[in-house]
């Protein structure tokens, strides 16, 4: 069934519905047989009981007597006139004595069921049967009773299933009949509204279909209306605007890219061109030399970084879990920027009053606070000063490195951890940068369940900020 259409599902389900309910029908038919059975024996009780008391005071009942509503005799064919009291008219009846003799009768000269006869005289009690007689099925009662000499007689009175059976037949029939037709008009109905439920559907699918990456621009026309197909086509316009501005970003970093690699190989190009046009000292080609390993180094540092966002996009960067001690890492990350901080003539500066320890990888954690050093000593002015700074939060460790550059536009800032962005055209790019360090950084603090984000005013710096949660005391580097 997992490779029928939804259409047939729908209309398969509702004939699935209607054969439970098609079912209450033989069930419902059942239990008014069985109902109409039981009245059918107390009306022929009643017959019985009614007749035998007429029986003892005026002795043999010759036809319909008027004082008898529902002892009425007559046939299948009509009805008595008059006797619109009767439910069920007597088609037998018959009496004897406890020798056997008939007393009273329709001119049967024996029981139709003398077994029951001589039970009902055993026992006084009233014995039930059925027969066939005259071509027709017939429920008799044996009534035992005393007449007015006190004598035991049996009373065979016997009444035609013919009306029973009539009915029945008849609601059987009409019961097939509408059950045919309701099917007939169920399959319709079911086929034009599981067409015009799943028609929106269908117009959805066939504009969906017609959107590729030439036009992801295209969006699904929203109707008014607040059904499923209406809140579909929300859902799918919203899919389509995150498909668009994925597909995008994916084109702007790939042209970003292949700028990043392109400057340097241009470099290196140009350089060695120049170099090999006439014969040069040898200085010069140290000289050379040492450009050209300099483009290779910064295309070196690019590919390490699209390496480092690959693996963070796949979920397959390996990430330890180690107790690091922040103010020990941050020492020996100053250490490390110390001699590039001296050549700027920039004072680089650290307090970390109190150890602070959180869970995670010492090398990444590491990157982030160079990356963000690196920054800060990149766009601070000559004899300007970067400040880091470690700090207890509310349960996080707060990391912050502020530096004294020209600072950042605030139209920039929500953008400044996209991949390659700049907030000045080749700001990054002169200054050796590959444009994916504050990328990385953003990347590697949401692995660890951290934050960063940045703060700025246009003429006096910026000041980076990463959050992350402390390690419990209990826990200890191994």
């Amino acid at each position: 069934m997992g490779g029928w259409s939804l259409k047939t599902r729908l209309i398969g389900l509702q004939l699935v519905v209607f054969g439970a309910l098609a079912l209450a029908g033989p069930a419902t038919f059942f239990w008014i047989w069985r109902s109409l059975d039981r009245q059918f024996d107390e009306h022929l009780i009643f017959l019985a009981r009614t007749l035998s008391e007429e029986f003892a005071l005026r002795g043999c009942p010759a036809g319909p007597q008027p004082s008898l509503p529902r002892a009425c005799f007559a046939t299948p064919e009509g009805d008595v006139p008059g006797a619109q009291d009767c439910v069920h008219l007597p088609r037998h009846l018959l009496i004897q004595d406890s020798s056997g003799k008939i007393v009273c009768g329709d001119g049967e000269t024996r029981p139709l069921a003398p077994e029951a006869v001589r039970q009902a005289l055993a026992s006084a009690s009233p014995t039930t049967s059925e027969v066939r007689w005259q071509n027709e099925k017939l429920r008799l009662i044996a009534w035992p009773f005393r007449d007015s000499g006190g004598r035991w007689l049996v009373m065979e009175v016997g009444a035609s299933h013919f009306v029973i059976e009539r009915a029945l037949g008849e609601g059987i029939a009409v019961l097939a009949i509408s059950s045919a037709l309701a099917l007939l008009f169920l399959l319709g109905a079911s086929f034009i509204l599981a067409s015009r439920a799943l028609a929106p559907m269908d117009r959805i699918v066939w504009r969906v279909e017609q959107i590729d990456e030439a036009n992801l621009k295209e969006r699904l026309p929203v109707e008014e209306r607040s059904d499923e197909a209406a809140r579909l086509v929300v859902v799918v316009n919203r899919m389509l605007s995150r498909l668009e501005r994925a597909f995008e970003s994916q084109k702007r970093f790939s042209t970003d890219v292949a700028h990043e690699i392109r400057s340097p190989l241009t470099s290196l190009r140009g350089q060695i061109e120049v170099a090999l046009r006439k014969a040069r000292p040898e200085e010069e080609y140290r000289q050379v030399l040492r450009e050209n390993l300099d483009d290779v180094l910064r295309l070196s540092r690019l590919a390490e970084d699209l390496m480092s966002l690959a693996q963070a996009d796949a979920g397959v960067l390996e990430m330890r879990r180690l107790a690091v001690d922040l103010r020990e890492m941050l020492s020996h990350v100053v250490r490390r920027f110390r001699t590039q901080a001296d050549q700027k003539d920039i004072r680089l500066v650290l307090h970390a009053p109190e150890p602070l320890t959180v869970l995670g990888d010492p090398d990444w954690l590491e990157r982030v606070v160079a990356n963000l050093i690196d920054n800060a000593l990149r766009y601070s002015p000559r004899l300007g000063q970067v400040e880091v700074r470690l700090a207890r939060g509310s349960g996080r460790a707060v990391i912050s490195v502020t530096d004294s550059g020209p600072g950042i536009e605030p139209e920039h800032l929500p953008h400044l951890f996209e991949r390659f962005y700049r907030a000045a055209p080749s700001r990054s790019r002169d200054e050796g940068g590959t444009g994916l360090g504050l990328a990385i950084a953003k990347q590697i603090t949401d692995l660890h369940g951290a934050s960063v984000r940045v703060e700025s005013t246009v003429g006096q710096g910026s000041s980076f900020t990463v959050e992350i949660p402390l390690a419990r005391p209990t826990i200890k580097n191994n």
